[in-house]
């Protein structure tokens, strides 16, 4: 019987997630050895792979996935954890590739453009990051549109779109909003320009959703100063010195 447990999110406890990762690996391995060829087991290969990924365990990631693509060729999943590894191994050609492949077997798989989009920010094409981002936005059902929307503001910001940017930020904080990332980039977008006034209202929603960053705190002193209080600049001034984040 195949393993079909969700795999953990990185993000949220890594600790925990290189305990259970190793459970997952070791309580699933025999049954994929002696499962069927079948998509399904090619499915299971899949999540073997990604769970060696969380890992950072990239060759045996890699012979997983080389594995369900054998068992399911075409399988966008499949493809886009490839696209993932490639991607991590600094083989950039090869991530581009798998991505494209991914989002031609499916061109609603929504999550694969998100990261593909991440993939083309980082290689600094932000024009084609932008236009990945603003097609994978039109899914309504895509369970983390606000960091969506917030991937686009910052894309956008990269390519001083400066209104797209905030109209994104803006919606990705009603989206979700208790999103925190969302309301440092507005707030960082909106100090840039010059607009300190409307850079105060998403900066304290930062600071009290997210855990105050030196950057942040730093920006709060300036603008509550400029603001007139200095009470509440010293507050601010003073949790710089406490965390050790002074310079």
């Amino acid at each position: 019987m195949l393993c079909r447990r969700p795999l953990p999110r990185i993000a949220q406890a890594p600790a925990i997630l290189a305990l259970f990762g190793t459970l997952w690996l070791s309580g699933c391995a025999s049954s994929l050895l002696s499962s069927p060829d079948t998509p399904e087991a090619g499915s299971a290969y899949t999540r073997l792979g990604l769970a060696y990924l969380e890992q950072n365990n990239l060759k045996r990631a890699l012979n997983a996935l080389d594995r369900a693509e054998e068992l399911d060729p075409g399988n966008p999943e499949t493809l886009q954890a490839l696209a993932l590894v490639y991607q991590r191994q600094g083989e950039n050609d090869l991530a581009a590739e798998q991505f494209k492949k991914a989002l031609a077997a499916n061109t609603d798989f929504t999550r694969a453009r998100n990261n593909y989009a991440a993939f083309l920010y980082q290689q600094g094409n932000y024009q084609r990051a932008c236009q990945q981002l603003e097609t994978a936005a039109k899914d309504p059902q895509y369970e983390h549109r606000a960091r969506l929307f917030t991937n686009l503001g910052q894309c956008y910001t990269a390519r001083d779109q400066t209104q797209r940017a905030r109209e994104s930020l803006v919606r990705a904080s009603k989206i979700d909003p208790r999103h925190a990332r969302s309301y440092w980039l507005l707030a960082q977008l909106e100090y840039r320009q010059g607009n300190h006034a409307r850079a105060w209202a998403p900066l304290q929603r930062f600071l009290r959703l997210g855990r105050p960053t030196r950057e942040a705190l730093e920006m709060a002193a300036e603008l509550a100063l400029e603001r007139g209080d200095s009470e509440l600049a010293g507050k601010y001034r003073r949790q710089l010195a406490s965390t050790g984040d002074t310079p």
